[in-house]
């Protein structure tokens, strides 16, 4: 019988661009004794010029279908799709008993197949893989030579669920009982990263946090770098958004309110009591200047109103305690003051 009469074992599925790929399992094939049908090494030897028949003829005659892919693109090509579709529904219909498996190289994820062909066997294109492909393409698929070798629980597709349904039910009885039990919450309190603040601003010293528990005012007191516990807090506060106010010197928290957990950062920002500078310029007879220039030493500069008192509230990158004053008019000798904030309103005299 010749080559183009023998039975087909194997017909290897592929576009042009995986020959390369092809033609490395073709060789493993015959070198296992296998008739193998692959297009650019069958079809030259068949003496035939209708490649299109000759190619229809090996789909009808072949045992078994190997398809092989570098990319979903080739494997769902038109010729490509056409040869394992029409394998398919052979197989499906009664009339192929042979095995389809698809062999991609690791760049792919088999969720990425066509439907069709992710419901059989999907391999990795390695050397190591291709005794696998043979188990199950072999002459005979009996054949204790080529059959698959027993599936081991330990190895198969289930034994992975398995042991996670294991897992989540131990999980899940676990979460019930710890969600029964009395949490301990850990606060940390530290500023804000995000906030710009003047070099010379007041470090954060400690302070007193208040938290409303069932309508109770519970205080702590703590220091700068230390945490604050709440021990034994019923399991229904877990998560639960609790009133807070903190108490400290240029300091607040940036929210009024937290929610529990085992542990709650919290952030503090300015409190804005150094922001504002205040106060008014007078003369000699104590009559109000108005347009004075009043400059804190270079950050920032503003005028007096028509009757000599200025305001300005002072952004966090700009607050600082103690501010120098440089006020200057047309006709008045100029004179620097110091402002501490928060210290209410300065009286300044500009002289002549």
């Amino acid at each position: 019988m010749g080559e183009s009469q023998q039975v087909i074992d194997v017909f290897i599925s592929r576009k042009s661009a995986d020959v390369a790929l092809a033609n490395q399992l073709y060789r493993y094939f015959v070198g296992r004794g296998l008739n193998v049908f692959e297009s650019d090494e069958t079809l030259p030897k068949m003496g035939s010029s209708d490649y299109r028949k000759a190619i229809d003829h090996a789909l009808d005659e072949c045992k078994h279908m190997v398809v092989v892919g570098s990319s979903v693109e080739n494997i769902a090509s038109s010729w490509v799709e056409a040869e394992w579709g029409f394998y398919i529904g052979e197989k499906r219909a009664g009339r192929k008993k042979g095995n389809i498996l698809t062999v991609i190289t690791d760049n792919l994820e088999i969720k990425d197949l066509p439907a069709s062909l992710r419901y059989y066997e999907v391999l990795i294109f390695h050397k190591e893989n291709f005794d696998r492909v043979a188990a199950y393409v072999g002459k005979d698929y009996e054949d204790p030579k080529f059959k698959p070798p027993k599936k081991n629980f330990f190895k198969s597709k289930w034994f992975l669920p398995t042991l996670s349904a294991i897992c989540l039910l131990g999980l899940f009885w676990y979460i019930i009982d710890e969600r029964n039990k009395p949490f301990d919450a850990t606060l940390f309190i530290k500023p804000s990263t995000a906030a710009k603040l003047h070099p010379s601003y007041p470090a954060f010293e400690g302070g007193e946090l208040s938290l409303v528990l069932d309508n109770k005012e519970e205080k702590k007191s703590f220091s700068a770098n230390s945490e604050i516990v709440l021990r034994q807090l019923p399991v229904s506060y877990q998560g639960k958004k609790v009133p807070a106010n903190l108490t400290a010197k240029y300091w607040k928290l940036e929210q009024d309110s937290i929610d529990l957990s085992k542990t709650v950062n919290l952030t503090i920002v300015p409190d804005e009591s150094l922001a504002m500078i205040y106060g008014n310029i007078k003369d000699e007879n104590g009559n109000g200047i108005d347009s004075c220039e009043i400059a804190d030493g270079g950050d920032t500069s503003f005028l007096s109103g028509n009757d000599g008192f200025f305001k300005v509230t002072l952004p966090w990158h700009m607050q600082k305690v103690n501010y120098t004053l440089d006020i200057k008019k047309a006709g008045y000798k100029p004179t620097s003051v110091n402002y501490f904030a928060g210290s209410g309103t300065t009286d300044i005299m500009l002289k002549k």
